[in-house]
């Protein structure tokens, strides 16, 4: 327990550090720095550092609560993999340039990142109540057709999709937002209305 406690500790610690030294950095390229090809490596780098945190952090919260461990740690290794992958292009640290689909890469590993972070949010909500449940399965639904219909709509590169399909999306993503709103708004509901009772 003292480990785990000491691990997130020093996970916190370093994000936090990373987070600020991005950020004072960005400040001073805005402020005072030219705008050549190495300050904006260092704002794309900046903004896949926090961008990516942000959806690792998510995932640690659902594995720290060791709910959906294994979805937890496949999102974590997702964004891991997203921040190095996305750096390495930034910085061209590897030559992709024999590789033509390595957007395509890039985009679905962000669709990826922020689609587990979500869900890592929604899972953290836990009740006993059918209504609460059914609307957190329902919108963890919504939440993997919006990102597969995304991913698909790279993986065709937008080409031959019908007018419909973009419909269908717009649907769902908007079910998906309004049950992000809804469910944890049913969990208070019917957490206050257990402490009536008693």
């Amino acid at each position: 327990m003292g480990s785990d406690i000491n691990f997130k500790k020093v996970f916190l610690i370093s994000l936090i550090i990373s987070l600020s030294i991005s950020a004072l950095l960005g400040i001073i390229i805005f402020l005072i720095g030219n705008f050549g090809e190495i300050q904006g490596h260092i704002l794309f780098t900046t903004l896949a550092i926090g961008g990516f945190s942000l959806t690792g952090l998510c995932c640690a919260t659902l594995l720290e609560k060791k709910r959906f461990s294994a979805f937890a740690i496949f999102g974590i290794i997702v964004s891991i993999w997203g921040f190095l992958f996305q750096t390495s292009l930034i910085w061209e640290i590897m030559d992709f340039s024999s590789f033509d689909n390595i957007w395509k890469v890039m985009i679905i590993t962000i669709i990826l990142a922020f689609s587990t972070a979500h869900a890592s949010l929604l899972l953290l909500l836990k009740s006993d109540k059918n209504i609460v449940n059914v609307s957190l399965v329902t919108t963890i639904l919504f939440l993997t057709l919006v990102a597969l219909e995304l991913v698909i709509l790279v993986l065709s590169e937008f080409h031959n999709i019908n007018n419909m399909w973009y419909r269908i999306l717009g649907v769902f993503a908007i079910l998906d937002v309004l049950g992000t709103i809804v469910t944890p708004i049913l969990l208070k509901v019917a957490s206050l209305h257990d402490k009536k009772k008693h």
